[in-house]
């Protein structure tokens, strides 16, 4: 789903839908921000509705090595949220072995601190694809926007 698929309520809809997922991450996303390898955390309530204000953070380096990774996504758990939408984004693809790293760490952190992933999905200026979280099960596999 693109964001202009969107459906009016989506801010109240659980974003553990891959194809939902895959239309907010390419909302929240922009063009922009993908220019500028753009890191998205989307705290969510116990609901698993997306809270009113993503951080996302620009000029990330994905090529980065494991213990890199762990250090930058370490603050996650202390977000007091009971679960996250995560994407990363870039001009191009993301290489599908720096996708898993990323997806793994993420996965790591928010396992040890009880957390969900709802969704964990990847955009480029081609669009955005759910590859992990509840959501790459839930819906259509695979959901992309594009």
């Amino acid at each position: 789903m693109r964001f202009d698929e969107l459906p009016e309520n989506w801010t109240s809809l659980p974003l553990d839908d891959a194809p939902l997922a895959a239309g907010v991450i390419d909302l929240v996303i922009g063009h922009g921000h993908r220019q500028s390898h753009t890191l998205l955390i989307l705290p969510c309530d116990e609901y698993d509705v997306g809270f009113p204000s993503p951080i996302l953070v620009s000029d990330m380096e994905w090529l980065t090595p494991t213990r890199e990774r762990r250090g930058i996504m370490s603050f996650l758990p202390q977000i007091p949220a009971p679960g996250f939408v995560v994407g990363l984004s870039a001009k191009r693809r993301l290489p599908d072995q720096v996708v898993r790293g990323w997806l793994r760490t993420v996965e790591d952190e928010l396992d040890a601190s009880g957390q969900a992933l709802l969704a964990f999905g990847v955009a480029d200026l081609d669009g955005v694809e759910i590859v992990g979280g509840r959501a790459a099960r839930n819906g259509s596999l695979g959901a992309a926007a594009g």
